[in-house]
C-alpha cells in the first residue's frame, strides 16, 4: 500500500479550469486517494469510516472550522498547519497525507463532495449500482418492487434503491441507474426502462 497521494499535474491543472465542475475535482481527488490504497476495496471502505468520523466530529460541530479550511484568505501552508495540529494525531497516515495535499492545492473545500465522490467510486468498486426512483407522490412497495425486479434482469449488481419525493414533478417518475436517467409516464415507465436497458446495457454477444 502507499501512503502518497498522487495525480497528475494534468489533473491537477484541471482545478483552475473555471470550466470544470466541483463534482469533477472531487472526483479526481476520490481516484487519487483510492489509488493510495491499491484500490483495495477493504481499506478504501476504512477509509470512508474514517473520513465520516472526521465530518461528523470537525466540520459538523464546528462549523467555523470548516470555514477556515475553505477560506482563500488564508495561505495554504498556515492551512496545512492548522491540519496537522488539530488532526494530526486522530487521523491515519493516507488521509493526513491526503488532506496535506488539499491544502497545498487550495481544496479543501471540496472536503465533502470528495466524500460523496468517495462513495460512489467505493459502490462501483463493490459491484453496487445505485438507483434513485423520483415521484411526484408515494408510490406503492409493489411498485418499487416491480421496479427492482425489472432492473435486476438486466444488471448484474447489487441494486440501492432509494425512493424520493419531488412535488414539483409533473405526473410520472424518473428512474436514475447510475448516472444514466429513464423518464416516462406510469404507464409507460416499465417498457421503457427495459427498452433503454436491453439497448444500452445487455450484453454483446
Amino acid at each position: 500500500m502507499s501512503n502518497d497521494i498522487q495525480t497528475s499535474d494534468s489533473q491537477f491543472a484541471a482545478e483552475f479550469n473555471p470550466d470544470v465542475s466541483v463534482e469533477k475535482i472531487a472526483g479526481i481527488y476520490a481516484d487519487a486517494l483510492i489509488g493510495a490504497v491499491d484500490n483495495n476495496l477493504a481499506q478504501v471502505k476504512e477509509i470512508l469510516d474514517e473520513y465520516a468520523q472526521m465530518i461528523q466530529s470537525a466540520l459538523d460541530k464546528f462549523p467555523q472550522f470548516e470555514k477556515i479550511l475553505g477560506s482563500r484568505l488564508i495561505p495554504a501552508e498556515e492551512k496545512a498547519g492548522i491540519i496537522e495540529r488539530t488532526l494530526g494525531g486522530a487521523l491515519s497516515q493516507v488521509l493526513l497525507n491526503f488532506f496535506r495535499v488539499l491544502a497545498r492545492h487550495e481544496r479543501l473545500d471540496c472536503i465533502r463532495a470528495i466524500y460523496a465522490e468517495l462513495w460512489k467510486k467505493y459502490d462501483k468498486l463493490a459491484g453496487r449500482i445505485p438507483v434513485v426512483i423520483t415521484t411526484a407522490a408515494p408510490i406503492a412497495q409493489d411498485v418499487v418492487d416491480k421496479i427492482a425486479q425489472d432492473l435486476r434482469n438486466f444488471f448484474a449488481g447489487d441494486l440501492l434503491i432509494t425512493c424520493k419525493v419531488d412535488p414539483n414533478q409533473i405526473g410520472g417518475l424518473v428512474v436514475r441507474v447510475g448516472d444514466t436517467i429513464y423518464d416516462g409516464s406510469v404507464a409507460t415507465q416499465l417498457e421503457n426502462i427495459r427498452r433503454n436497458i436491453v439497448k444500452n446495457y445487455a450484453p454483446k454477444q
